[in-house]
């Protein structure tokens, strides 16, 4: 099966090398076209279920949960809350758990989390009186399993990090990282930020045993605008919702209010329901296609792509993660500014890549370079598509001619 047949995107921007499929991946055609058909056919909201519609609009999320928590392996489908992405739900989670920190209690990140896992943790840490400090790396930028004891200790409440990166990309050994933390303190509670892993690793989070995780349904060839957060049940319960409104309250009184039972506890107000139904049929397509061939397919590629890269003059440029399978390059031309040699490939060759700091901005520290070129395979992409990337590359030294 030809992978790419599935987005038409590439009909309507034919000459275009698509390699930023880390900031936002290609839609799939059937996404696309449920967005509309819920819009056409369906319409309703949520809350009633009086008339047709609206039936079919409550049984659509509720078969979208139950969908998306077979997906991430999660026996109880009412763990499962819709956001608007990755960042807000990690912000749910940051500031719905501010009661439970104690004055000088401590959160754990890396420096290579993105912007979403590290500002929410720096300003509730602000003010809450809280410290944060970072899980030291070892030379592959991985959490060094064997230093984690340096930095968990009785004060330690939360620690949030990304399964991978999306900078060097390289795959956190999740279950082992878990393992080490509750062998020192069982009952900190762990969060992952799966926004760089959901389309490129196979998930169980049952068997990962972290408590909480979030993801962005755009990484995943679905729509804009609709985050997934899952978090334990006990998690959930003692969890502060950030927003309030309709549909998240089951009375309210002149002087009280009961908030709704999990997830509509977390849902105030309209949810993106076209969203929703597009990523059921995101999810039922990826179903069909096979996860696990998507993901050896994009491996194939990166593997392809190191091989044609001996072919290169190496001495010209800086290569920072060609260690790691996932389907991330991180690099610069030497000498030469990332968002110039970036200009350079969009120009005359039409690759699109993503260049600076890409929202991991403590991480550029770790490679001791202000800004980079990253691109990022996804199963649209063929080993064409890195021929002509090969290409380029052997014709660096012509950046400027094309620029200027």
């Amino acid at each position: 099966m030809n992978f790419k047949d599935n987005f038409s995107y590439f009909k309507n921007n034919s000459q275009e090398i698509y390699f930023d499929s880390s900031a936002t991946s290609i839609k799939f055609d059937k996404v696309i076209e449920a967005q509309s058909e819920y819009d056409l056919k369906i319409a309703a909201n949520t809350h009633n279920n009086l008339f047709d519609n609206a039936y079919k609009a409550n049984q659509i999320l509720l078969e979208t949960r139950q969908k998306v928590a077979n997906f991430i392996g999660v026996d109880d489908y009412r763990e499962i809350i819709f956001t608007s992405g990755t960042t807000h739900s990690l912000n749910q989670l940051a500031f719905g758990l501010r009661k439970e920190f104690n004055e000088k209690d401590e959160i754990l990140l890396t420096k290579l989390e993105h912007s979403s896992n590290l500002l929410p943790w720096r300003v509730l840490a602000e003010e809450e009186n809280l410290k944060v400090d970072y899980l030291e790396l070892d030379e592959n930028f991985l959490i060094d399993i064997s230093k984690i004891s340096n930095k968990v200790n009785d004060k330690t409440k939360v620690i949030s990090f990304a399964m991978n990166s999306n900078t060097i990309g390289s795959l956190n050994n999740v279950k082992q990282i878990v393992k080490e933390i509750r062998r020192i303190k069982k009952n900190i509670i762990i969060i992952l930020d799966l926004a760089q892993s959901i389309a490129h690793n196979k998930i169980n989070l049952k068997e990962l045993d972290v408590d909480c995780a979030a993801f962005s349904t755009h990484k995943l060839y679905g729509p804009f605008g609709l985050g997934i957060l899952w978090a334990r049940k006990e998690i959930l319960e003692k969890l502060k919702p950030i927003f309030y409104g309709g549909g998240n309250n089951t009375s309210i009184s002149v002087d009280n209010y009961k908030l709704a039972p999990i997830p509509e506890k977390f849902e105030a107000g309209t949810l993106n329901l076209s969203a929703i139904y597009a990523f059921k049929k995101c999810l039922e397509l990826i179903q069909k296609l096979n996860i696990e061939r998507m993901i050896s397919y994009e491996e194939e590629l990166k593997n392809y792509f190191k091989l044609r890269l001996k072919e290169i003059d190496l001495s010209k440029f800086d290569f920072y993660n060609l260690k790691n399978n996932q389907p991330i390059v991180l690099f610069n031309l030497k000498n030469v500014n990332s968002q110039d040699f970036g200009s350079f490939l969009n120009k005359k060759y039409k690759i699109s890549v993503r260049v600076g700091k890409h929202c991991a901005r403590l991480a550029n520290d770790l490679f001791k370079v202000g800004s980079t070129i990253r691109v990022s395979f996804s199963i649209y992409n063929t080993k064409e598509d890195i021929d002509k990337f090969i290409e380029a590359l052997k014709d660096c030294d012509s950046w400027i001619e094309e620029i200027i």
